[in-house]
């Protein structure tokens, strides 16, 4: 794949930042292969393992994922601990929080059915927090922000566009679309009752919420749609909504979940008009068994960072103006943590009045015994159009993610899908991808 100058400029300024700052870092001690992390606020090791899952999408979630330590043996501290540290001051003294990403990803396609077999995409996220009363208690009430821009980098589609017209039914990196700099995200929310019920209101990007599980983010993890929310759920993206959990005492581990949401999503724009006047809304609940019941974690970190679940989904969405009938339909999720660095995951879906109407998934996350930060994942995944003229696709996707630094990764990424939908001329189409990101 030809990367276009500025992205070549781009990643050589990321990959030489860690050495030029490295004098700030100290280099960690040697030890077993039970290894050693480094503290991302203090540049101090330690020999305790951190969170083997990431954070979310969400504005309140990705600061959380941001400011994580993370590390591995024999790698260039980060340079930000100066401004790591800063940040966490503030969080103590104003409850303030900040953090962000910058973030480029490329794809190349063995074939295309408009001819754009390459795809560059960038993203940038500006999240920020403030607790506005009860500060640094459990029932604290957040409000919560996120600033981002997306758009292609000196190709014609962003890898969203692209992989679609490369003939998948789905796409080929999830959330790499295109929008101009905005609000996307800006919502309230708490726990209460010793943490056993937790609300959200605002503008929320649903799939947070609707189905979520540990690898679902196609910022860090797998990139197709296959393996993030199950392509069967006719989901809103951002947008206006409302979402409680409840666990009930007495069963530790069940929980309810549900929300309701305008269907007429908007990347940047207001859309709480929308969500008040117009009978145009997505609704569902979930039911399952979690390892987080009761524990306190963020309502929109709950299916992401949820170690052990098993749950399901049913939702409902009305009909819209624009033609599009009303849909409804269920989905599965069931992951378990093994030896505490190893996630299998399997996954399905069934709907009716949505263009793909069954799908099934299953793979697997790993994290490396000493590498802690990095995480390889392997999944594969089958999908059925709801137009009966269209294949029924398989898509495998396997992934590395390395950790330069506790801020900066690299993830070379590869999918073939066998019997593409929207390209039925071919038996196979391939797409090799490589994704960096820092994190600030």
């Amino acid at each position: 794949m030809t990367v276009p100058a500025p992205a070549r400029r781009i990643a050589l300024w990321i990959w030489l930042l860690p050495a030029f700052a490295s004098a700030q870092g100290t280099p960690p001690p040697p030890g077993p292969d039970t290894g050693y992390y480094q503290d991302s606020t203090t540049g101090t090791y330690t020999e305790e393992v951190p969170d083997l899952l990431d954070g979310t999408l969400s504005a309140g979630g990705d600061l959380e994922e941001i400011d994580r330590p993370r590390g591995g043996r024999f790698r260039f501290p980060s340079g930000l601990q100066n401004w790591l540290q800063r940040k966490e001051r503030w969080r103590e003294e104003y409850g303030f929080s900040i953090g962000g990403s910058y973030q480029v990803l490329g794809q190349r396609y063995s074939d295309s059915l408009v001819d754009e077999e390459n795809s560059v995409g960038q993203k940038f996220t500006l999240n920020l927090g403030l607790e506005l009363a009860n500060r640094g208690q459990p029932n604290s009430l957040e409000f919560d922000m996120a600033i981002e821009d997306r758009r292609p980098l000196e190709t014609e589609l962003p890898p969203l566009q692209a992989g679609i017209a490369a003939g998948s039914i789905v796409p080929t990196a999830a959330t790499w679309g295109e929008f101009d700099l905005g609000i996307t995200q800006a919502y309230l929310r708490q726990d209460l009752a010793d943490n056993r019920f937790q609300w959200t209101v605002g503008k929320v990007f649903a799939p947070n919420y609707i189905n979520a599980y540990p690898f679902f983010d196609d910022n860090r993890q797998f990139l197709s749609q296959t393996f993030s929310t199950s392509p069967t759920i006719a989901s809103p993206l951002r947008g206006f909504g409302a979402v409680a959990a409840a666990y009930p005492y007495g069963y530790d581990n069940l929980y309810f979940l549900g929300g309701v949401y305008t269907a007429r999503s908007d990347d940047t724009g207001f859309t709480a008009d929308d969500f008040f006047s117009e009978n145009e809304r997505f609704y569902h609940i979930q039911v399952g068994r979690s390892a987080l019941a009761g524990s306190g974690t963020p309502i929109q970190a709950r299916g992401p960072m949820d170690t052990d679940n098993l749950s399901i989904d049913f939702w409902y969405r009305n009909s819209l103006e624009d033609g599009s009938p009303r849909a409804y339909g269920m989905a599965f999720n069931w992951n378990m943590l093994i030896n505490g660095n190893l996630m299998p995951f399997l996954r399905g879906g069934w709907s009716n009045g949505w263009f793909v109407d069954r799908n099934l998934t299953a793979g697997v996350g790993w994290r490396p015994c000493v590498e802690y930060s990095d995480l390889f994942g392997i999944g594969v995944g089958w999908a059925r159009p709801d137009n009966e003229f269209l294949d029924s696709q398989t898509t495998a996707e396997v992934f590395y993610r390395y950790h330069v630094t506790p801020q900066f990764a690299i993830t070379p990424n590869a999918q073939v899908i066998f019997d593409p939908s929207l390209n039925p001329a071919e038996d196979s189409l391939w797409t090799m991808g490589l994704r960096f990101r820092i994190a600030f």
